[in-house]
């Protein structure tokens, strides 16, 4: 199956517009750790481990099917600017999402979480008296299976159906850059307005965002939150070299070891930057937190938080796994609050009004509008 050995978790067609010449096969890029830049970097070698989706070549090959489509929206888009139809939106949406779901990073941060995890409840085992089994120790096979299931579901369930899909072209000086992560997810409304940084992809106030080239760029948001000045149906005309930096952004808070760019000439630029959004780098992305039981009276039951080693031997824990997203500098003035912005809540989440069915319960749930 040598075919399949090199497996690429960004995929080539992704780094064809940023390549030189626009050729598919050299790229220029900064790597974070080095603090220098390469130009003329093969693209076949970027962005890719041995076998990362498995040795027998199904998964890589389910997902070159999807890379193809893919590609050739990259290239309508970049041959004449042609609209996107509701299929092409929808593989936006999706491939983003799957993008999100799918780097090296990804699988080593959900293998990060299932150990700490898998840590405690074995220390907890022990505390009682009982033997771990060793068979509920996590791989980064399982994390993969696991992470492409989450997509799959996600998928079905039609989870970003409701969102619009913008194109927004790029008329400014400066251009877009990606990185080893480039699928992002935000929510300028529950960071900006509220202080959450926990959120999932039902949220009120979801952003996607995906560089497709220097030139373009997949931003995909709530319309319940966001009002985005379409120039054409579907378009989003950029004229700030601001802007840019504000999307760029969240590339240099995501990149994991590399930051990839067109043009030669903009490399010290792209490493001031990288610099300049360390502080808004988070230095952990996942919060696995535990609780012991305090109290219990007649409507509440209190928890306290305590480490790992305080509660692992108590006899009624709480424990609670939560994904912490950055909080840019700033945001690009064309993503704008609606009027009237909103979502619903139950008292512990706010989510977009499509989404509600998603909280089935034997008990009846309210929920109110809030803005």
């Amino acid at each position: 199956m040598a075919d399949y050995r090199n497996q690429h978790f960004v995929p080539k067609a992704h780094f064809k517009p940023f390549s030189v010449e626009g050729g598919g096969h050299a790229v220029n890029m900064y790597l974070t750790a080095q603090d220098r830049a390469v130009f003329g970097a093969p693209v076949k070698g970027q962005c890719s481990r041995p076998y990362l989706y498995g040795k027998d070549g199904q998964l890589e090959r389910l997902l070159s099917q999807i890379e193809g489509r893919y590609s050739g929206v990259i290239g309508r888009l970049a041959a004449d600017h042609s609209g996107l139809d509701d299929t092409d939106r929808w593989l936006l949406r999706y491939f983003t999402l799957l993008q999100s779901h799918r780097t090296a990073e990804q699988i080593e941060r959900g293998f990060a979480r299932m150990w700490e995890m898998a840590s405690f409840f074995r220390m907890a085992e022990e505390r009682h008296g009982n033997e771990w089994d060793a068979r509920q120790d996590p791989t980064r096979e399982r994390v993969m299976v696991e992470l492409m299931l989450s997509f799959s579901e996600q998928m079905q369930e039609r989870v970003l159906d409701d969102l619009k899909v913008a194109i927004v072209r790029n008329r400014s000086n400066r251009d877009f850059v990606t990185s080893d992560d480039p699928a992002v997810t935000t929510n300028r409304w529950l960071l900006q307005r509220r202080s959450i940084k926990t959120f999932g992809s039902n949220a009120a106030g979801l952003v996607l965002l995906m560089p497709l080239g220097p030139r373009f760029l997949a931003l995909i948001y709530d319309p319940a939150v966001y009002s985005v000045s379409a120039s054409s149906p579907g378009w989003v005309d950029l004229d700030r070299a601001s802007d840019v930096q504000a999307f760029n952004v969240h590339q240099y808070m995501r990149a994991i070891s590399a930051i990839y760019f067109r043009r030669e000439e903009d490399a010290p630029l792209v490493a001031a930057e990288f610099k300049a959004a360390r502080e808004h780098r988070p230095d952990r992305w996942d919060r696995f937190t535990v609780a012991k039981k305090a109290d219990e009276g007649v409507t509440h039951t209190r928890y306290d938080v305590g480490t790992p080693d305080e509660i692992a031997g108590e006899d009624a824990i709480m424990f609670h796994l939560a994904r912490e997203w950055p909080t840019p500098p700033r945001w690009p003035s064309i993503l704008k609050y609606r009027h009237g912005a909103h979502g619903f809540t139950n008292g512990r989440t706010i989510v977009r009004r499509a989404r509600i069915h998603d909280f089935v319960s034997d008990k009846p749930i309210t929920y109110r509008r809030v803005g």
